[in-house]
C-alpha cells in the first residue's frame, strides 16, 4: 500500500473514531475508564502522569484491574497527536517553529489469558511520515509469588519512578537521559528485555536487564552494539496505591560501546520522592538525585581520550491541579554534570489541560528557559500538543 493510502486509510479510521469521542465517556487509557465507568482523574494526575492508585496498576502490569470488567468493553484505541516544536529546525541562524499532523497510533491493553496481560502501542504515523515504530509490546505473567509477582517480557518499561514513562511534560526529566561524553543515557526509555516487580503492601521491588529500543530487530539484539545502553536496572520503593507519597532508590549496572568499539562500564545511584498534589492544596512534588560513573567515556571532540568520569544530575518539579482539576502547572528545573567539565542546567514551565467538554482532548505547552534553547537570543523555546484518544468498539 502507498503512502498517500495509508494516510487516507488513518484519516478515516480518525474520522470514525472522532464521532465515537463526542459521545462515549473515557479518556487517557480510554477502554479501562470505559469499562469501569470512571474518569480518568481516578488514575491520573492530568493525562498521562499517574496517581498513586495509577501508578499501582501500571507496576502490576494491570492486574489490580478485573479481568471480567475489562472484558465489557474493546481493548482497543486510538490516538492522535498534533505537534509544534520552536525547536525543530534552524535556518539562517534563526529558529524554526516546526510542526507535525501525522502522528497516529493504535493501542491495545488487557488480558489475554486469566493470568497474562499485555499492552501493544504502534505508531501508523510518526512525524508526518508512513511505518512508525514499535513503541510497547509486552506480555506479563501474573501468578507469580502468591500473585504478587509479575514476570514482564517484550519491549517494556524500565525499572524507576513512573514519571520516567508517563509525565505531562514535553521535555523528557535530564536526570536519566545525562550526557556523559560519548554516552547519551537511555534508562528511563521504552526497552527489549525482561523485567519482575514483586508488589506487596507498601513493597514496590523491580529488577530489569534490558537491550535496545529498535523495532523488532531489537527483541534479538544480544550483542554488543555501537549507541545501545545494555543494562540491569532495578529499583526499590515505599509505594502504596491509598497513599500519595512514594519514594526509594534505583539504579542501573550497564554497558555502552563507544566510537572506539570498546566498552563504557557504568553504574548509577539515585533516590527519588514523588508526592501527589494533596486536597489540602498542597501542590505535588517530584525530586531525584543520580550519581553515576563511567570507565570509558570515549573521545572528545578532538579524538583524545576522555577519562573516567563520575557524573551526578537532579530533576526537582513542582506541580500544581488548577481550575477544579482540569488542568496542572508545573514548574521544573534539571541539572547534569557529566563529570568531565560541562555542567549544563534546564528549566521548563509546561501547562497541561483537558479541553472543556471533550475528555479526549488533551492540550499542552511547554517554555523552556534553559539548557536546550536554539533561539539565538536567548529567549525561550516552546513546544506544544494537542492529543486525542478514544476507545475503538463497543
Amino acid at each position: 500500500m502507498n503512502a498517500a493510502r495509508v494516510r487516507f486509510a488513518v484519516t478515516a479510521i480518525g474520522i470514525a473514531a472522532f464521532s465515537v469521542a463526542l459521545t462515549a465517556s473515557a479518556s487517557a487509557m480510554p477502554m479501562f475508564a470505559k469499562a469501569y465507568g470512571l474518569k480518568c482523574s481516578a488514575c491520573h494526575t492530568m493525562v498521562p502522569a499517574l496517581n498513586a492508585y495509577g501508578r499501582y496498576v501500571q507496576r502490576t502490569g494491570y492486574a489490580s484491574l478485573r479481568r471480567d470488567v475489562l472484558d465489557t468493553t474493546s481493548p482497543v484505541w486510538l490516538g492522535e497527536q498534533f505537534n509544534g516544536d520552536s525547536t525543530g529546525g534552524v535556518s539562517a541562524n534563526s529558529p524554526t517553529f516546526t510542526t507535525s499532523f501525522g502522528n497516529a497510533a493504535i493501542h491495545a491493553a488487557g488480558y489475554v489469558a486469566p493470568d497474562v496481560t499485555y499492552h501493544v502501542q504502534q505508531w501508523l504515523l510518526q512525524n508526518d511520515q508512513t511505518g512508525g515504530s514499535l513503541d510497547t509490546l509486552w506480555f506479563t505473567y501474573n501468578n507469580l509469588f502468591h500473585r504478587d509477582g509479575h514476570l514482564f517480557l517484550g519491549k517494556l518499561e524500565s525499572p524507576g519512578p513512573s514519571p520516567f514513562s508517563q509525565w505531562f511534560d514535553l521535555s523528557p526529566l535530564q536526570t536519566p537521559e545525562i550526557l556523559v561524553g560519548e554516552h547519551q543515557y537511555q534508562t528511563d526509555g521504552n526497552r527489549w528485555g525482561t523485567k519482575v516487580t514483586y508488589v506487596r503492601g507498601p513493597l514496590d521491588a523491580e529488577a530489569g536487564w534490558l537491550l535496545g529500543s529498535a523495532n523488532i530487530i531489537g527483541a534479538s539484539d544480544f550483542s554488543p552494539a555501537p549507541g545501545t545502553d545494555k543494562t540491569f536496572q532495578w529499583k526499590l520503593a515505599r509505594a502504596r496505591g491509598d497513599q500519595p507519597l512514594e519514594y526509594g532508590a534505583y539504579g542501573t549496572l550497564g554497558s555502552f560501546i563507544v566510537s572506539t568499539g570498546a566498552a563504557d562500564h557504568y553504574t548509577t545511584f539515585a533516590g527519588y520522592v514523588q508526592e501527589d498534589p494533596s486536597a489540602s492544596g498542597l501542590p505535588g512534588v517530584l525530586l531525584t538525585y543520580q550519581v553515576g560513573n563511567d570507565s570509558n567515556p570515549g573521545l572528545d571532540v578532538l579524538g583524545n581520550q576522555l577519562g573516567r568520569a563520575n557524573s551526578h544530575a537532579y530533576s526537582a518539579e513542582i506541580y500544581e491541579p488548577l481550575f477544579n482539576n482540569g488542568a496542572v502547572l508545573g514548574v521544573r528545573s534539571d541539572l547534569t554534570d557529566d563529570g568531565l567539565g560541562t555542567t549544563t542546567h534546564f528549566g521548563n514551565i509546561d501547562l497541561a489541560f483537558q479541553l472543556p467538554h471533550l475528555p479526549h482532548f488533551h492540550a499542552y505547552v511547554e517554555a523552556g528557559l534553559s539548557g536546550h534553547s536554539s533561539n539565538p537570543s536567548g529567549g525561550p523555546d516552546y513546544r506544544w500538543t494537542l492529543w486525542w484518544t478514544t476507545p475503538l468498539g463497543p
